[in-house]
């Protein structure tokens, strides 16, 4: 049987595969290290970092507002873009998309793969 580090690992691989608007993924934990890393070069550290203090205050702005529990954020940059998932307040799911990216099937896979990360961590 896998362990759960490569059950994750396998979630992000098919994720990238999924389409060629996504870039990388990574598995953050609240405290801000990177449970699994699918992001190109050294962005793993920082995205981890900035990823949970974006997931924390986003959980904080949901909250003050009673819009719900916090599900999802997106940034979108002027060459590509950042979105961000909860996963069952235990961990958040981050997603680089290119620029122009088909965001309606860039989510369905995130979600799935959201889903999928849910029952893992």
């Amino acid at each position: 049987m896998a362990t759960k580090q490569e059950r994750i690992n396998a979630v992000l691989d098919e994720l990238k595969m999924a389409t060629s608007d996504i870039q990388g993924s990574g598995v953050i934990s609240p405290d801000g290290m990177m449970i699994a890393n699918k992001l190109d070069g050294d962005q793993g550290d920082a995205a981890a970092a900035m990823g949970a203090a974006l997931a924390s205050l986003s959980k904080r702005v949901s909250d003050t507002l009673k819009v719900g529990d916090f599900q999802e954020v997106n940034i979108r940059g002027a060459n590509a873009g950042i979105l961000l998932f909860d996963i069952e307040h235990r961990a958040s799911l981050i997603v680089k998309v290119s620029k122009g990216a088909n965001l309606g099937l860039v989510f369905l896979e995130a979600r799935q793969a959201q889903n999928q990360l849910g029952q893992i961590i």
